[in-house]
């Protein structure tokens, strides 16, 4: 009997799962499927709609599930069946001149997508939708940046995979030096964040125009580094001064950004410590909010219409940010070897200059293990 109910309680877990599943399925179809519909002009006839799509992504996923008790030539044959359908669709759309295959390519990626949440690929099939939600939505600024193009830009994106996608795997992730605290690998991550997050501003900027992007990418900044977004933005400043108060207001929207974010960091790691910090990270919080809105909302700030921006890729200014961390958090583990537990306020007071995050973490960890809380 016992056996029994333990077999009940069994089926009922993996059906439950199970619907789980297909509601994600179905989710991923109908938000691209009101993309689209959105997008269709008025009596505009289409393949898939909003009730079409939901439903391609099920038939993914009965795919999936079909071949899991079968074999996979049940799924093979299903989606080259509904290929061949999708491409019957494309020839009389085709016909009518409309040789575009964006909506075509997104049938048969929603069947796929349905397909990885029945194998248990929950996360990475959300990820895909939302950026085939951006690129399906963006369309008309993605061809207005695509005419914005010059071979600069082009040289600019090459460089920036070369230092990524090359470069940094081949140095080693380990420390070295004295007091152990210098790892290239980590260090040369904070310059490809500079040379990324200066890249993706400038292609935020010619998307949705400087003032948006400036306050899109502060926020987006102040969870990533806002260090390395202050320098940025000083940079641009530099080169844009029409824009200077938009970028101060920038710089200090991602300051404030940082005060939540390593509070929640804490919150995960050590609840009692994030207690003891509410308050005064609210008060940071507040002004830094009130801060920012009165530097945007100033009046008599110059706002051009057509700015000229320089090369996005600024190499040897990430380069100069990764050397200077590399100095201030040397500088701190040197105060807090020599200067035992009465150094953490000098550490944290020089670390604080290179990487607010670091110093949190440190702490966080400590207080686990050997400080007071106070201290921390």
């Amino acid at each position: 009997m016992e056996n029994y109910i333990q077999g009940i309680a069994a089926q009922n877990g993996d059906l439950l799962d199970l619907l789980q599943r297909v509601s994600i399925a179905l989710m991923i179809g109908l938000l691209i499927g009101i993309e689209r519909e959105r997008r269709k002009q008025k009596g505009e006839r289409t393949f898939a709609g909003i009730r079409t799509f939901p439903l391609i992504s099920l038939l993914g996923f009965l795919a999936a599930l079909t071949a899991s008790f079968t074999s996979i030539a049940v799924y093979i044959s299903v989606i080259a069946v509904f290929g061949f359908i999708v491409g019957i669709s494309y020839y009389f759309v085709a016909g009518k001149g409309e040789i575009g295959g964006t909506t075509e390519m997104s049938y048969l990626i929603v069947f796929v997508l349905g397909s990885l949440v029945y194998w248990g690929f929950l996360l990475l099939p959300s990820i895909i939708t939302v950026v085939i939600i951006i690129l399906l939505t963006l369309k008309n600024e993605f061809h207005s940046f695509v005419k914005n193009i010059d071979d600069e830009d082009i040289y600019a994106a090459i460089k920036f995979a070369i230092i990524t996608i090359i470069i940094l795997p081949l140095l080693p992730d380990e420390t070295i030096g004295p007091f152990n605290v210098l790892n290239p690998r980590k260090i040369w991550y904070l310059v490809v964040l500079i040379a990324g997050i200066s890249f993706i501003g400038y292609i935020l900027f010619k998307l949705v125009g400087t003032s948006k992007g400036i306050a899109f990418l502060a926020l987006l900044g102040g969870l990533a580094s806002s260090t390395a977004l202050t320098l940025t933005f000083t940079q641009r400043s530099k080169e844009n001064p029409d824009f200077a108060r938009n970028f101060a207001a920038g710089i200090v929207i991602a300051s404030t950004i940082m005060f939540p974010r390593v509070l929640l960091v804490i919150t995960v790691l050590k609840p009692e410590l994030a207690g003891a910090l509410v308050i005064p990270v609210s008060i940071f919080t507040v002004f830094g909010l009130a801060a920012s809105w009165l530097l945007w909302k100033k009046p008599g700030k110059h706002i051009a219409n057509n700015v000229h921006l320089s090369s996005p890729f600024k190499l040897m200014f990430a380069v100069k940010f990764g050397l200077l961390f590399t100095a201030i958090l040397f500088a701190a583990k040197a105060g807090q070897h020599y200067f035992g537990d009465g150094g953490i306020y000098f550490t944290s007071l020089f670390g604080g200059f290179a990487d607010v995050d670091a110093v949190a973490l440190s702490l966080t960890d400590l207080v686990i293990k050997t400080i007071p809380l106070d201290i921390a």
